[in-house]
């Protein structure tokens, strides 16, 4: 696989290194860049142009609903880049999400093991 850029908007330090570790298993040539709050993320994906946005839903000050709202009528081509992956279980964020155009939407496992395969599986089926 081809280096790629991966940018994280992810608050969470633990949920961003088993993130960024999944990502090197799959590729280790991956670049990844990380944003942990929304007006980071959005210069993150204002300022670059990733082949994969992994989107957190829930970051301090606001929630990443903001950066997809943003994005749709920023830079709308690169909505199908981003895979929302939160601690969400709720039908309607999903629903939301998707309905705003992101590829997909995930919700982060306690497992560290899952939450492993998980991100493997996002960067398997978003960049294939």
């Amino acid at each position: 696989m081809p280096p790629i850029l991966v940018c994280f908007v992810e608050d969470s330090d633990l949920d961003f290194e088993l993130g960024r570790m999944a990502i090197q298993l799959e590729n280790p040539l991956t670049r990844i860049l990380r944003a942990k709050s929304c007006q980071d993320g959005l210069k993150l994906m204002e300022d670059n142009d990733p082949q994969l946005m992994i989107l957190d839903l829930n970051l301090p000050g606001c929630d990443g609903f903001r950066i997809l709202k943003h994005i749709a009528q920023a830079i709308p081509d690169r909505l199908r880049r981003i895979v929302v992956f939160t601690t969400s279980s709720n039908p309607q964020d999903r629903t939301r999400a998707l309905e705003l155009g992101v590829s997909d939407f995930q919700t982060k496992s306690a497992d560290p093991e899952e939450y492993l395969q998980t991100v493997r599986r996002m960067m398997s089926s978003s960049l294939s």
